[in-house]
């Protein structure tokens, strides 16, 4: 099957060495939960700040649309397909189909393909969107609809773990049956005003969840510094 027939179709584990040196005094028991209260406070503190990150700074001005997705710079040995606003069919039949959702600004899509039609390993499919709203509540709005939609992809999925991006990210793995089974992985996340998504396609085994988040931290990178 060729690519372009395809294109158609914390949790933080903490490891406490003992208690402090001077456990025998009638303090053993208490300083140990001292100890947990305390990193658990220091815990809560980073999941705050990473949040306000995440939320801080200036808005992503809708003028900064098309920079916010994957480009052929991105994607070496892969040819874009498609590079343009989104339109009511990418999201036709979904929770997003609205264009004008919490206060929506606008959404651009980009795909790619191997520059080799004869490829048929690795990702044969790339698809990077953004989205962009006049607020970050908007934006919030339209991630939790993503994650409504992302857990009900596929009638089998897995749900991945995704490090390094924001702290509303969500990602899955499915697979879809035919002559030669295909794997994809979604990933979607948020950042300020603006949601953004990749979707990797290839044959099951020929592509990695490792590659997919690669492709996401590109995408990110470029949202980071718009």
């Amino acid at each position: 099957m060729s690519p372009s027939a395809l294109a158609r179709r914390s949790k933080y584990v903490v490891f406490l060495g003992g208690s402090p040196s001077n456990a025998n005094d009638g303090n053993s028991h208490a300083q140990p939960r001292l100890w947990s209260r305390a990193l658990g406070g220091f815990l809560a503190l980073g999941v705050i700040l990473l949040t306000a990150a995440c939320d801080g700074g200036s808005t992503i001005a809708a003028a900064r649309l098309n920079q916010l997705v994957l480009t052929e710079q991105d994607m070496p040995g892969f040819r874009t397909f498609y590079n343009g606003a989104q339109v009511r069919l990418d999201n036709q039949g979904t929770n997003r189909v609205d264009a004008a959702r919490f206060g929506r600004e606008g959404g651009w899509i980009s795909r790619f393909h191997p520059a080799v039609s004869t490829t048929t390993s690795g990702p044969l499919v790339v698809e990077s969107r953004a989205d962009l709203f006049k607020t970050s509540d908007g934006a919030k709005s339209d991630f939790a609809a993503y994650k409504t939609l992302l857990s009900k992809a596929g009638s089998v999925r897995q749900e991945i773990v995704v490090l390094g991006l924001t702290p509303d990210t969500k990602g899955v793995t499915f697979t879809q049956p035919g002559g030669r089974t295909l794997r994809f992985f979604q990933i979607a996340w948020r950042d300020r005003n603006a949601t953004a998504s990749i979707t990797v396609e290839g044959f099951d085994g020929d592509i990695t969840q490792e590659q997919a988040i690669a492709l996401a931290k590109k995408q990110q990178a470029h949202i980071k510094g718009a």
